[in-house]
């Protein structure tokens, strides 16, 4: 299908959810479409290189530091996909509006707390595992200065999205860390990550693994470096992990696009089935 023809598409399919929500179409470019309204805006946008339409919105158009938030991404072929897969991802989209703008109101930031941690010693006693929130919470204290992205993703979806905050900002300091190679700071960085990963839950093992450290993609300098801290538990699935965002190929594209998101769902990480068997790494 050509681009264009897949935009006019969405546009006619979405006509319905953009009449109920106030958006009205506002233009169309090489790679995107956009709709605005008094509730804020969104488009969607197509990277040719990944094959990835993503949706982006915004909530504050008057504030001109405002910028679109990815909200979700869908793989989409446009040599083999057809009118029923655009069908099926403006099904998708019409879902995520509906949940992201329908009676939305404006949050009050200054009233969200940071997501609660899991105390070191129930984790260490197996009582309970350090969990997402917990790695959200000593992130946070880590890098005090995207705190408040940690705030805005709960306010945005009524509960931390690690996939989406780590992939956005979290991930990005920790590679840079790894690249600046300061070990007072790497110290600090793998002390938060080995212990959290070591007496941790399968989902926040799979952020810290691949969301987090996969970012290095297969790189022999950084992984050199990151060596020197690593727990010997988390090296071994770091290193395969690896060897897989090294390629890029479809299988990361699949990591790009999570599942649409739903409120107060879990998203499943395909990298759990692959990589991981009851949290164990996998076998050679």
């Amino acid at each position: 299908m050509e681009l264009q023809e897949v935009f006019r598409l969405i546009e006619k399919n979405l006509a319905d959810i953009n009449k109920e929500l106030g958006f009205n179409y506002d233009n169309t470019d090489n790679s995107s479409i956009t709709f605005t309204g008094d509730k804020g805006a969104y488009r969607i946008a197509f990277d040719n290189e990944s094959s990835i339409l993503s949706l982006d919105c915004i909530y504050d158009t008057d504030d001109e530091n405002s910028q679109f938030n990815t909200i979700s991404r869908s793989l989409f072929d446009l040599e083999s996909y057809n009118e029923r897969d655009v069908k099926s991802f403006s099904n998708e989209i019409t879902d995520e509006l509906n949940s992201l703008f329908n009676s939305r109101k404006k949050p009050d930031l200054q009233k969200i707390k940071m997501p609660k941690s899991v105390s070191k010693s129930q984790a260490k006693n197996g009582m309970i595992s350090y969990d997402v929130n917990s790695l959200a919470n000593r992130f946070g204290t880590l890098y005090p200065e995207i705190k408040d992205k940690i705030i805005e993703n709960i306010a945005q979806y009524d509960e931390f999205l690690p996939e989406t905050f780590f992939t956005q900002y979290g991930a990005a300091k920790v590679i840079d860390d790894i690249r600046n190679g300061n070990e007072a700071q790497l110290k600090k960085v793998f002390k938060m990550l080995n212990e959290i990963y070591d007496d941790g839950t399968n989902e926040v093992q799979d952020i810290i693994g691949v969301t987090i450290l996969g970012e290095m993609k297969g790189d022999p300098q950084l992984l050199e470096t990151a060596d020197k801290y690593m727990s010997e538990y988390m090296s071994g699935p770091v290193h395969e992990i690896n060897k897989i965002t090294k390629k890029n190929g479809r299988l990361v594209k699949k990591l790009q696009n999570p599942p649409a998101y739903k409120p107060k769902k879990k998203k499943i990480n395909p990298m759990q089935s692959i990589l991981t068997q009851g949290g164990q790494p996998p076998q050679n």
